[in-house]
């Protein structure tokens, strides 16, 4: 692809399945492995989630972009939203949340998928 493909939806949890739909057909457009693009999209969905429940606190009055691109034998996926920021080092804490957990664990699937 010769510029990321860009795909915008409302910051609303049924509107994550059209990213993840999008995500499918842009990996299927630039031969991604199956086994890889489970993993991505699993990553993808705890991110849209996460910016719909807490970036935007479930109001769905946002949007939520995604550009995906591929760079050598990567495939980039860049989310952009107007919500609140995700607090500083959250990417790079380890912390692990019970098995059982409501919440508290999607950071750690998106760092095991990725």
């Amino acid at each position: 692809m010769a510029e990321p493909a860009v795909f915008s939806c409302a910051a609303r949890l049924e509107e994550v399945e059209r990213l993840a739909a999008h995500l499918r057909r842009c990996g299927t457009a630039l031969h991604v492995d199956d086994g890889a693009m489970i993993d991505l999209e699993l990553a993808l969905v705890e991110a849209a989630n996460n910016v719909v429940l807490h970036g935007y606190a479930g109001r769905g009055d946002g949007a939520i972009a995604m550009a995906v691109d591929r760079v050598g034998d990567m495939l980039v996926i860049e989310l952009r939203d107007r919500g609140m920021p995700i607090p500083a080092g959250a990417f790079t804490a380890h912390h692990s949340a019970a098995l059982s957990a409501e919440s508290g664990r999607g950071l750690a699937i998106m760092r095991a998928c990725v």
